[in-house]
């Protein structure tokens, strides 16, 4: 079975430096003007960027 979610499917298939330029994108435009520019809170994105993008049950890459 492949991907039913196109943004799990992109994520899943984006490279590392992709994914740390989304997360940026989204604190910059997102968060507080103190919490877009603590680098936690990106790597926290990317996380959870990788944690949305894991293959459910059933689900092939």
């Amino acid at each position: 079975m492949a991907y039913s979610n196109k943004i799990a499917e992109a994520l899943a298939n984006a490279s590392e430096t992709d994914k740390a330029e989304f997360a940026h994108f989204l604190a910059n435009n997102l968060d507080s003007a103190e919490q877009s520019r603590d680098s936690a809170r990106v790597r926290s994105y990317v996380a959870a960027f990788d944690r949305f993008a894991a293959p459910k049950q059933g689900e092939e890459f």
